[in-house]
């Protein structure tokens, strides 16, 4: 019954309204670069200041940033030797080392996060007092994630190695940066938004964050389609989607420090599938993405699975004092 309720309240929501963007992408033919847009520039900065501006941090939570990188660079390097094996050319070696290591926590994970935390058996009193903490961290690993993808990751798709300079101007382009360095100055300062006209305007953001961010997944996915399964795809699924949480349990045992609901949290994270985001870079850098794509539409349908199974086990191996 669990397996159920986990995927009737976190994973179908998801999809409907990812299904949203699928259907209104093929009778409307949307523009998506609006949808980028407005999520990039206005509901993910508001988010991800709003989710900081309200998280009290435990202390040991603040390993979790290491830990996070450690992840990254495991994964790059397991990828590395994975391709290496498979006998794949440099380029395809770089996209399949992208696809295996960074993942759509920005976009994906956080929805995600957030409904899980939203409902039973996280509800106390009608009250959601896991949610705050979970989505703090969330934000924190998001954000790392975000840079990693735009930066690293860009570095790998990009055909023209002379490009990568421009990686770091454009980092500092990206308005989620502002926005925690904005969250930390008015947290550190006596400053207080409650009370404030911008305090309601700021809680509207949450629900409108998993609307518009799905509905643009689903508007990505309507336009690139699943064609071919090979073993390209299955190995970077592989070790996106079962190597990764693994390696995050281990890391949790191992360290034995964060909280039930930090723990969970970067269980999830690990366990996200592949970033959307190297979809637009391979078809802005590269002359045939195709394969890039397929792996990540297909890496993306995998976890549909994957991540139900994750949120199940994030329950058994780290539950919340409730």
């Amino acid at each position: 019954m669990t397996i159920l309720q986990i995927l009737w309240n976190d994973i179908f929501p998801l999809f409907a309204f990812i299904g949203c963007g699928w259907f209104l992408d093929s009778k409307f033919k949307i523009d998506i670069s609006t949808y980028s847009k407005l999520t990039v520039y206005v509901v993910l900065p508001c988010f991800v200041f709003f989710s900081i501006y309200k998280y009290e941090p435990h202390p040991q939570d603040w390993s979790l940033v290491p830990a996070a990188l450690l992840l990254m660079v495991l994964l790059f390097v397991l990828s590395g030797w994975v391709a290496k094996w498979l006998g794949l050319s440099p380029q395809d070696k770089a996209d399949f080392q992208a696809i295996s290591t960074f993942s759509n926590s920005g976009h994906l994970g956080a929805a995600l996060v957030m409904l899980v935390f939203s409902h039973d058996p996280f509800v106390v009193n009608g009250e959601t007092p896991y949610l705050t903490t979970a989505m703090g961290t969330m934000a924190i690993l998001m954000i790392l994630m975000n840079v990693a993808v735009n930066t690293w990751g860009g570095a790998l798709i990009r055909s023209d190695s002379d490009k990568r300079i421009h990686l770091f101007p454009a980092l500092l382009k990206m308005p989620v940066f502002y926005a925690v360095l904005l969250a930390v100055l008015v947290r550190s300062s006596p400053f207080r938004l409650e009370g404030t006209f911008l305090y309601p305007v700021f809680t509207h953001f949450d629900g409108a964050f998993i609307v518009l961010v799905m509905i643009t997944i689903g508007l990505q996915l309507h336009r690139t389609h699943l064609t071919q399964v090979n073993h390209f795809n299955v190995a970077a699924a592989i070790l996106k989607l079962l190597v990764s949480p693994l390696l995050a349990w281990l890391f949790i045992t191992v360290m034995g420090q964060w909280s039930p609901e930090a723990s969970q949290v970067f269980f999830l994270y690990a366990a996200v599938p592949s970033s959307l985001t190297l979809v637009l870079y391979g078809i802005e850098f590269r002359s045939d993405p195709q394969i890039l794509t397929q792996s990540v539409i297909f890496n993306t349908l995998i976890g549909i699975v994957t991540i139900t199974a994750a949120i199940y086990l994030a329950r058994i191996l780290f539950p919340v004092g409730l």
